[in-house]
């Protein structure tokens, strides 16, 4: 090979290096920066003390080579005042040349934070609450950026519902016994539904069970108030002749009320423990 040769070889080969050296330059000046939003947002776990809210980052990368993050973080406020937070400054999650990916943050309300921000949680079912945060991430030539993300949502302040011993009324007394009318008000305070299941109840008065029974099921929706009425029959066995005389001589008498019921939420994440009541009322009969 003539040095001429060997000449025209190398510059071609350096010209070609050049030409690659160039692409892949451009590849990496002609950088295009990342976006970030937050998906959705579901809740992860519920109970009477605080709730916790899965967050659904998705970070979009519209470049031809993969980009890593390298950090997250999310305040949740309610009115303003920011109540929770996640920090996760060593994320490790790559996001796809040209693709999508996802990352789940909990993010943890506790309940009396909640009520000390807002001045107390009488008579609110749920609460407005937003997401504020950024995404930062790796990119080439930019560095670490940072990629604003918020979220405006609603969250369910869950409350036990509330059987009231409303009422009990005498129709008859007789040598047979007495014939009873209990009411009770139940009433379901959450913006879900909800069932009593084996509604349980036991009537006393002047130490002598009236009667005591269970109801299958009560279904209340969200926010509604419904009224049971419960006919009994006391033989007079069961009323003893001291309470007899008593509602026989239209003296009134302190009637006692204790029970207990199984609530099921429409909200599954929710399980609470059995509902206990116990109340008093008169009976004038």
């Amino acid at each position: 090979m003539t040095s001429r040769s060997l000449i025209r070889l190398t510059s071609t080969t350096l010209f070609v290096t050049f030409l690659a050296s160039c692409a892949a330059l451009k590849g990496i000046v002609d950088v295009k920066k990342p976006t970030a939003e937050v998906a959705g947002v579901s809740l992860g776990s519920l109970s009477l003390e605080q709730a916790t809210l899965l967050v659904d980052v998705a970070v979009s990368n519209p470049n031809g080579f993969a980009l890593d993050a390298a950090g997250f973080d999310l305040d949740l406020g309610v009115g303003g005042s920011p109540l929770a937070s996640v920090n996760q400054p060593d994320a490790t999650v790559t996001v796809p040349a040209n693709g999508t990916e996802s990352v789940q943050l909990p993010v943890t309300l506790k309940f009396t934070d909640l009520a000390n921000a807002i001045g107390g949680l009488s008579g609110k079912n749920s609460v407005d609450y937003t997401l504020d945060g950024n995404v930062l991430m790796d990119v080439p030539v930019m560095g670490n950026i940072s990629i604003p993300v918020n979220f405006a949502g609603n969250l369910p302040i869950p409350q036990l519902p509330e059987i009231t011993f409303s009422d009990i009324s005498l129709s008859d007394v007789s040598w047979s016994g007495a014939k009873l009318m209990l009411s009770l008000d139940v009433e379901n305070p959450n913006a879900f539904g909800l069932d009593l299941n084996s509604l349980a109840y036991n009537l006393q008065a002047e130490g002598k069970s009236l009667g005591k029974g269970a109801l299958s099921s009560v279904k209340l929706e969200e926010g509604q108030s419904q009224k049971i009425d419960i006919p009994l029959e006391v033989s007079l066995t069961n009323l003893g002749i001291s309470l007899f005389r008593m509602l026989s001589g239209g003296e009134a008498v302190k009637v006692g009320i204790d029970g207990s019921a199984d609530v099921t939420p429409d909200i599954g994440l929710w399980k609470p423990e059995p509902l206990k009541f116990k109340a008093e009322r008169t009976l004038n009969p």
